[in-house]
């Protein structure tokens, strides 16, 4: 997975973009530009919800407040974390999936969990609980 960094004063001046192979590789060249930043710099990031919590996070850490950061999320394919085995697992943007780990049907709330990056998926039918389903 690549990664895109634009910056630039405003959206119509971009000074450079580039490429980064994977996301640790652009967060430690975003360490390195917040590190140097002066007062008033602005960041705006699109992605995944797992993706725009990381960079938000990377971002308040070095100093960055809130209101500082502008975020859009994209439809792409989203982590969702089963609650009954604990296995984080990336799926395409459904409301329901099935959990490749222990193979509960999974309904995925809107909640995205910051402590585990990811969206909670809980057993979709309450007339088969979790442990009927393995039985």
């Amino acid at each position: 997975m690549s990664t895109l960094l634009i910056q630039g004063d405003t959206s119509a001046t971009v000074r450079r973009a580039s490429f980064f192979p994977t996301h640790d590789a652009l967060a430690r060249h975003l360490l390195a530009i917040l590190d140097r930043a002066a007062i008033g710099l602005r960041l705006y990031v699109c992605g995944d919800e797992a993706f725009i919590w990381r960079i938000r996070r990377l971002a308040y850490d070095a100093g960055l407040l809130p209101e500082e950061t502008r975020a859009e999320l994209n439809a792409a394919p989203r982590a969702v974390y089963c609650v009954h085995c604990s296995a984080s697992h990336v799926y395409d943007a459904l409301s329901e999936v099935e959990c490749i780990s222990c193979g509960i049907n999974l309904g995925v709330r809107q909640h995205f969990s910051q402590r585990v990056g990811a969206y909670l998926g809980v057993c979709a039918d309450p007339d088969r609980p979790y442990l009927e389903h393995r039985a």
